[in-house]
C-alpha cells in the first residue's frame, strides 16, 4: 500500500538507491540526504526536535512516501515549521522530491496531499511553497493541490546565479 510515513531503517536501501538514480540524471530540483555517510534518521530527529540545527536551518518534519508491501522508497516531503528570510525567498513551508524512476505517476500530487494533513498537525495555517519558474511540473503539483500563485520573484545565489521563482499559497 502507498502511504506517507516517518522515516526509518526499513526503507534506507531503497531510499538510497532513489539518491543514486538523482546523482545518475543529474536531477537539479531536489537533493536527498547521503545515507551513506550520515545518519539521515538522527539528522531528521534533530531536525524535528529542532535540537543541535545547522546556522541557517530551521525545523522541520521529514515524512517518506512509501509502498510498503515492497519497502519501496518512492519520495521525501519536508515540512518547516517555519520561514526565516531566505525561506520565504525559495523554499518555503514544504519541499519534495520524487524518485526519477516514478516521476508522471502522480506520486508528487499524492504526497503533497498527505503532507498537507501533516502540516495541519503541527500547527501551520498558511503554507508556502515554491518552485523554479521553468519546473511546471512542480507548479502543476501545487496547482492540483488547490494552492494559488502569489507572484514571480527572482533569486540571487551564492554561485552568482539567478532564476525566477514561483511562490504559491494556500490556507488549510
Amino acid at each position: 500500500m502507498i502511504k506517507l510515513v516517518e522515516p526509518s531503517e526499513q526503507y534506507i536501501k531503497s531510499y538510497i538507491e532513489a539518491s543514486d538514480e538523482y546523482d545518475e540524471h543529474d536531477v537539479p530540483y531536489y537533493g536527498l540526504a547521503d545515507a551513506r555517510k550520515i545518519d539521515i534518521l538522527e539528522d531528521f530527529d534533530r531536525s524535528r526536535n529542532e535540537r543541535d540545527l545547522e546556522p541557517g536551518r530551521v525545523g522541520a518534519h521529514f515524512f517518506w512516501l512509501v509502498d510498503d508491501e515492497k519497502d519501496y522508497f518512492i519520495g521525501e516531503i519536508v515540512i518547516r515549521h517555519n520561514l526565516d528570510e531566505e525561506l520565504e525567498r525559495y523554499g518555503g513551508h514544504i519541499g519534495y522530491g520524487i524518485r526519477f524512476f516514478e516521476w508522471n505517476k502522480g506520486y508528487a500530487t499524492l504526497m503533497l496531499k498527505l503532507a498537507l494533513e501533516e502540516a495541519k498537525k503541527i500547527g501551520l495555517s498558511k503554507i508556502l511553497i515554491t518552485c523554479f519558474d521553468s519546473n511546471i511540473a512542480s507548479a502543476r503539483v501545487m496547482e492540483k493541490n488547490g494552492f494559488v500563485l502569489g507572484d514571480k520573484i527572482e533569486n540571487a545565489f551564492n554561485d552568482g546565479s539567478t532564476c525566477i521563482t514561483r511562490r504559491y499559497w494556500k490556507t488549510i
